[in-house]
């Protein structure tokens, strides 16, 4: 049995922002996923780059330390869109909501492998994120609408000790 229970988040995605609108992205509902689109050499235009966390600061605040994207071959058209956590009973204790969000973005990380995430290291082992369920709603663009810890993690590797159903007429 495992001790870690089953949660699932909901994110409400907003966007698209233009890389400039993003500064306006500084309220105290500010906080949450992110992702960035654009052209990528490799993958083409409009391609999922990146998906970070503002959890202890706004998108916007986050969003400016990024300056690496002031230098992208497409600037004009880099697009920014926001996941907020959202639910039916408010919002969680800080530590609660802030374990949530580092959560989130880790699985979503692994779940999509955006081609600017490559430096971050995620276990796919981590216990913590076999029980995590993330539901995208509103505009989540290429993400995908459900991502579960229990396909993106190693939670169900292991394949070799599964045993096909047998049909058992009556």
């Amino acid at each position: 049995m495992n001790s870690v229970p089953v949660c699932i988040v909901h994110l409400q995605w907003k966007g698209p922002f233009s890389w400039t609108e993003k500064d306006g992205l500084n309220g105290p509902i500010d906080y949450g996923i992110y992702q960035i689109y654009g052209c990528h050499a490799v993958y083409g235009v409009d391609t999922l780059l990146y998906i970070g966390k503002a959890s202890k600061q706004t998108f916007a605040t986050r969003l400016n330390q990024q300056v690496d994207w002031n230098f992208h071959q497409d600037l004009q058209r880099l697009s920014v869109y926001v996941g907020r956590c959202s639910g039916w009973e408010g919002t969680p204790a800080i530590d609660v909501w802030e374990d949530q969000i580092d959560r989130a973005e880790k699985l979503l990380i692994l779940a999509h492998m955006p081609a600017h995430n490559a430096q971050k290291s995620i276990d796919w082992n981590d216990p913590s994120l076999q029980e995590f369920h993330v539901l995208n709603w509103g505009c989540y663009r290429s993400l995908l609408p459900e991502v579960s810890g229990w396909r993106h993690t190693s939670k169900f590797d292991n394949e070799t000790g599964y045993q096909p159903f047998r049909y058992l007429p009556q």
